[in-house]
């Protein structure tokens, strides 16, 4: 059949139309499935809580739920070795000193559920033999022990000193144990803390328990020369690290360069980990808590971070502060400030200072403010001490004056009085001796 002209030029119109609205439908359809490779192909990390940031600086690289608190297990015995190693440094404690384990503990060691690490009653641990079992193995009661022995005997004390060094560095955490077991594990073998909930448990965020595995760096730095051991022997155990992103381990990856720190689980707080490695000759800290793909995603997180942040430094210089009414030279505690900037935006800065210190004496060496310095797109800043170079006393006051001077006139005439008291007590004795 022939159409006629019209028809013909109809049906050209219609063809048109269909080819361009399959024309539209096929870009669309390669553009979704281009979307959905790409997002196949990002770096992708599962976690409930998340926390990166620098060591030395503190600087956060990146975080998840960072502030919030909760359940993380045998992370909490970050905090122990680090009040350990604080005892050792004070001379409270020494590494070679012999470990009291009572009955209680030497139970808990050969449980299957909270052992690990058996201790037994015909042998001698010392600090040093149980910091490591702590720290590779995650003996729960190896970490009691020592919390027991800087406590002076006390598990209760020592928990306490816990709560009291969080809250000197601000940090928002809760702790009932040294172990981070829960309060339902601990009362089997009566190392509940009174006054405690029967469920109660550590409760620490990512930001907190990261902010001290970077204060047990500074106590510590070479705790990562034990940290980084896949295995390592105390006596005739062996000690095996569940940190399986260590050299030789499964989920080792050598551009991480992960060198510790700490692996733990519970039921209610889940697979965590706090690592440190190394990025761009920067120490890092990273922290996962509760995933259930927990090697994995700190490697994507780390890879994740490290191709997008690189750090920048800034020279510094001294500063004069206006403190008291005085000019209080200061130089940074650092010559240069390190700040992690995401690659590709500008890396222009500017640098300010901030005092701390607003009276009187000053202590040479003391920090009397910060320098701060601040990426040009506001997402970076990076703050170093400023100590100051030279001591000041304080000048006493008009009023303090007066009462020194009172006070000085006050000795002089007590002491003129006390002369001048004592030579009439002897006149009148003088006297009566030569009274008939």
């Amino acid at each position: 059949m022939v159409l006629p002209k019209s028809a013909k030029s109809h049906q050209r119109q219609l063809n048109r139309i269909f080819i361009a609205i399959l024309s539209i439908v096929t870009a669309l359809t390669l553009s979704s499935t281009t979307i959905s490779a790409k997002k196949a192909n990002q770096q992708k990390f599962e976690a409930k809580e998340a926390y990166v940031m620098d060591a030395k600086t503190g600087q956060v690289l990146y975080q998840k739920n960072g502030n919030h608190k909760r359940p993380i297990a045998s992370l909490s015995k970050l905090m122990t070795l680090y009040l350990t190693k604080k005892a050792i440094d004070n001379h409270q404690i020494s590494w070679d000193q012999k470990v009291p384990v009572d009955a209680e503990l030497r139970k808990m060691s050969k449980s299957y559920e909270v052992g690990g690490f058996r201790i037994k009653r015909s042998k001698e641990y010392t600090v040093r033999d149980l910091y490591k079992a702590a720290l590779i193995a995650s003996s729960n009661s190896s970490a009691i022990a020592l919390g027991k022995l800087v406590g002076g005997g006390n598990n209760t004390e020592f928990v306490k000193m816990m709560n009291q060094q969080a809250r000197a560095w601000n940090l928002d955490a809760t702790f009932v144990s040294s172990s981070g077991l829960d309060n339902t594990d601990l009362k089997k073998y009566h190392y509940q803390v009174p006054h405690t909930g029967s469920k109660a448990q550590n409760m620490v965020s990512a930001k907190a328990i990261s902010t001290v595995a970077a204060k047990v760096l500074e106590e510590f730095p070479g705790i990562t020369k034990w940290s980084k051991q896949p295995s390592m022997k105390v006596g005739s155990q062996v000690l095996v690290n569940s940190n399986r992103l260590l050299p030789g381990e499964a989920f080792y990856h050598k551009s991480t360069h992960v060198d510790g720190l700490k692996t733990g689980f519970t039921v209610n707080a889940g697979l965590c980990i706090t690592v440190t490695y190394w990025h761009a000759g920067r120490h890092l800290i990273a922290t996962i808590i509760d995933s259930d793909t927990l090697y994995t995603s700190m490697n994507k997180m780390i890879k994740a971070v490290n191709q997008k942040y690189s750090p920048t430094k800034v020279a510094l210089k001294s500063h004069v502060f206006s403190i008291d009414g005085h000019r209080v030279t200061a130089n940074p505690a650092d010559a240069n400030a390190v700040i992690w900037r995401r690659n590709g935006t500008d890396s222009s800065h500017v640098v300010n200072y901030a005092k701390t210190k607003a009276q009187l004496p000053i202590t040479k060496g003391q920090p009397v403010g910060n320098a701060i310095v601040k990426i040009a797109d506001n997402s970076s800043t990076a703050m170093v001490p400023m100590n100051a170079t030279v001591s000041v006393e304080k000048k006493p006051t008009k009023s303090e004056k007066t009462k020194h001077k009172v006070s000085i006139l006050k000795r002089i005439f007590g002491f003129v009085g006390g002369i001048f008291g004592g030579i009439y007590h002897l006149f009148v004795d003088f006297v009566k001796f030569m009274t008939p």
